[in-house]
């Protein structure tokens, strides 16, 4: 399928999806089918350009039999909260992950691919075994579609956090970057992230 191709088909999947007035809009399309062609894709648009839309598109052209996976990574709990309730409004499930809430429970649950939505922080990706053991899982790597880093003008600052090297640092970037990572790239993420 050639690009245009592709683009038209991503439009077509939304056009019912969504309200009449809020076609996609072309940064959206492409996004999507830069990750359709398996490519490393950042997004940095400025707020209400619809980067949330981004990764429902994607998730939405996979089969509800396949019960996808989308990983968010955001900074804060409030964000995850308020993405949460943005989802679940639009019909998907979804969840925030944090340490107050996640149970034994809430990882069985994402294990089975209750959620297509999974909000978490980097401190629980990275260092919570619990969640470790679920992403590691053959069956849960199988459902992984996409991992989003929302907000991820702060990748930096985590690295920096990570090496003791954050109050060295002044620098303060968009709020509003996020970029959206495939699964081909999942398996050094927390080391690059971190820094090591």
């Amino acid at each position: 399928m050639d690009k245009s191709a592709l683009q038209q088909a991503i439009v077509d999947d939304c056009l019912p999806r969504y309200p009449e007035n809020e076609p996609p809009k072309p940064v959206q399309v492409d996004a999507v089918a830069n990750l359709v062609a398996g490519r490393h894709t950042f997004v940095m648009a400025g707020t209400g350009c619809g980067k949330s839309r981004i990764s429902e598109m994607y998730y939405n052209l996979f089969a509800t039999t396949r019960k996808a996976v989308i990983l968010v990574l955001n900074p804060l709990d409030a964000l995850g909260n308020n993405q949460v309730a943005e989802k679940t409004a639009a019909g998907y499930t979804a969840v925030n992950l944090k340490n107050q809430n996640f149970t034994q429970e809430v990882a069985a649950d994402i294990q089975k691919g209750k959620y297509n939505f999974v909000y978490l922080s980097p401190e629980v990706f990275l260092n919570n075994a619990m969640f470790s053991q679920i992403y590691h899982d053959t069956a849960f790597q199988d459902r992984l579609a996409l991992i989003v880093v929302d907000e991820a003008h702060v990748i930096y600052t985590w690295g920096l956090v990570a090496n003791k090297e954050a109050k060295k640092s002044s620098a303060h970037k968009r709020h509003q970057d996020r970029a959206v990572i495939p699964p081909i790239c999942r398996e050094n993420l927390g080391r690059q992230i971190m820094g090591d």
